[in-house]
């Protein structure tokens, strides 16, 4: 009787082992999502909100006080906007990027109104830079074309 109890004891001890070790390999980990197949970094780049612009601006650009108050009302227009084309299920994809591309070009002319000579500069060249980074990301992710003419 007692082989018995010991064995059925050990066989619990056994199971209860391997269900904590299964719990624990299906935890994700640390700055994971819950989704499945979620990997970190994944996905899209996280929405930065006027506070965190006009902090990246101020580091980069030296922006005033003066400045910053003048800029959050047009990057909180600006998020507004593009959440609105966003929504609106009437526009075409193409319809939607075009419309995105005119609300950032209006919203860097209205804050290079406030920038000085030099901070513009400076901000024209930063975002000449983001363009080509993002350039090259899309020609990396697009892989090795085929040649042209169809090479048999």
């Amino acid at each position: 009787m007692k082989r018995i109890s010991f064995a059925l004891a050990a066989a619990a001890v056994i199971v209860a082992l391997a269900g904590i070790n299964h719990g624990a390999a299906a935890q994700p980990g640390p700055g994971a999502k819950a989704e499945m197949g979620a990997r970190k970094g994944a996905g899209k780049m996280g929405k930065m909100d006027p506070e965190m612009v006009l902090k990246r601006m101020e580091t980069n650009l030296g922006l005033s006080a003066e400045q910053k108050e003048k800029i959050r009302p047009i990057l909180q227009d600006e998020i507004k906007e593009m959440e609105a084309v966003r929504a609106d299920a009437a526009l075409t994809r193409a319809q939607k990027r075009e419309k995105m591309r005119e609300i950032r070009d209006r919203k860097h002319r209205l804050i290079g109104e406030h920038l000085t000579v030099e901070q513009r500069r400076k901000a024209d060249a930063q975002r000449d830079m983001a363009k080509k980074r993002w350039e090259k990301s899309r020609e990396t992710m697009k892989g090795p074309q085929k040649p042209a003419g169809g090479v048999k």
